[in-house]
């Protein structure tokens, strides 16, 4: 049987999350980010759960979830939901293209023109490298965090991960920000958060 697609839930529930997070003007920064997060998680999986079947199906849910939380945290107050997932995906296609070395690409919103920017990306460090949370954190602009440290403990011996920085302009306004992608078994990258889960 040929599968429909149905998006009227999916439009539901991402409107609905707007509409919970243009209220929410009264949190802290980190407080948007955590929700930020977790609803751009939730519309991820969303989007992923209706792509593919059985064991597809699972796999498309959770990378849709991975690339919808990691955006979700990054810029979610600059960025619709397309432009998450467009930047996130591209972000992941740098990092695969170019193993083993550092370099930038330029990404542009396919919604609105004056949304466009740089995603930097350093060269990969194995977790076991005594100097990898230096070399991560040059590399993001920022220092990792205790939480990352320990995220970055709980991976397998080996594990190479790299750090990226985003810059971009939206609508005239300036803004950046870095995460740490680490490479999968099956030779892709997660956010690190996503991993170490």
């Amino acid at each position: 049987m040929k599968k429909i697609f149905r998006p009227t839930f999916l439009i539901a529930a991402l409107l609905a999350s707007a509409l919970f997070l243009s209220g929410c003007q009264a949190l802290s920064p980190q407080q948007r980010a955590a929700l930020g997060t977790s609803v751009g998680a939730v519309a991820g999986a969303l989007v992923g759960s209706q792509l593919g079947d059985g064991s597809g199906r699972t796999v498309a849910m959770a990378l849709g979830a991975a690339i919808g939380g990691y955006v979700g945290n990054q810029f979610a107050d600059y960025l619709n939901q397309q432009e998450q997932q467009s930047l996130a995906l591209s972000t992941k296609k740098a990092l695969r293209a170019n193993e083993g070395r550092s370099g930038s690409i330029e990404w542009a919103s396919d919604q609105r023109s004056n949304v466009a920017g740089e995603i930097h990306f350093g060269q990969p460090v194995s977790v076991d490298d005594g100097r990898a949370s230096q070399t991560l954190a040059a590399a993001r602009g920022d220092d990792l965090t205790a939480q990352e440290k320990a995220q970055m403990a709980s991976l397998s011996t080996g594990t190479q991960c790299r750090a990226t920085r985003t810059s971009l302009s939206v609508e005239d306004r300036d803004v950046a920000d870095g995460a740490i992608w680490c490479r999968t078994a099956k030779g892709d990258y997660m956010p690190l958060n996503m991993m170490a889960a």
